[in-house]
């Protein structure tokens, strides 16, 4: 399957395991924004946006208390972790220059 929905190059992948079970993948982009797929239907699930440049790095990682998080790296001099489940940004890190 071809998931459709950047505007621009996409630059990382990574996947993760809802706390429900559920496979997502999140792909990181040129357009600025990362997004997030349900990999058995192919369909967009959301929108992640907060950089400020191209995005150009993702990873993921579970909390001890099972809770999925994403981690974002961007031209921006930044990384973020944000909760895919509530597509809540919850921390942007600096110290990059």
């Amino acid at each position: 399957a071809t998931l459709k929905g950047h505007t621009e190059y996409v630059n990382a992948v990574a996947c993760y395991t809802t706390q429900a079970g559920a496979p997502r993948v999140v792909s990181g982009s040129h357009d600025y924004t990362l997004k997030i797929w349900d990999p058995e239907t192919q369909k967009l699930l959301a929108t992640l946006k907060g950089h400020t440049e191209y995005v150009n790095a993702v990873a993921c990682y579970t909390t001890q208390a099972g809770a999925p998080r994403v981690v974002s790296g961007s031209h921006d001099y930044t990384l973020k972790i944000w909760d895919p489940e509530t597509q809540k940004l919850l921390a942007t890190l600096k110290g990059h220059t």
